[in-house]
């Protein structure tokens, strides 16, 4: 007889990020600050999904997204869902979608791009050329950017770099 059991136990009250891409849940928690949260956190990564083989997962009691952190999450894992929980129960489920055009979040690496002028006040801004994998292109400079050469606006924070790194 086949027992089936959840891997990662529910929560009462608060956010699941699920289906984010496999290997991204540690990189999502650290650019939308929620690694800083003192909240009770169940993270799964690489977790079989009947869907995408592998995913990552995460669930956090008592915290509730706002709409930059689900923005963020969108350019990092586009096939997502975010649920919001209230006492056990899926009260709202959001299936998150990259925007075509992407303001604030992501800077323009390029050092003559009018949106680094000291000058010019001007936000960056990225339209989504493709959006698995990922290419966008900064509105001002036409510079062509690829997932892992993203460079996050990183709001106080040290510079956040989308790839994961670990050595053993």
């Amino acid at each position: 007889m086949l027992e089936e059991k959840l891997k990662i136990d529910k929560i009462k009250k608060g956010t699941v990020i699920d289906h984010i891409d496999a290997g991204y849940a540690l990189t999502i928690l650290n650019l939308t600050g929620l690694d800083e949260t003192t909240n009770l956190m169940t993270i799964g990564v690489n977790v079989s999904s009947k869907k995408y083989a592998k995913k990552d997962i995460i669930k956090i009691e008592g915290v509730f997204l706002n709409e930059i952190q689900m923005q963020q999450i969108s350019i990092l894992s586009p096939n997502n869902s975010i649920s919001l929980i209230d006492n056990y129960k899926v009260i709202e489920k959001k299936k998150v979608k990259i925007p075509k055009i992407i303001k604030k979040l992501i800077e323009c690496v390029n050092k003559t791009c009018i949106s680094n002028s000291i000058k010019e006040p001007i936000d960056s801004e990225f339209m989504v050329l493709e959006e698995k994998p990922l290419k966008i292109q900064c509105t001002y400079c036409n510079r062509i950017y690829k997932l892992d050469e993203i460079r996050f606006s990183s709001k106080g924070k040290i510079e956040k770099k989308v790839k994961q790194k670990f050595q053993l």
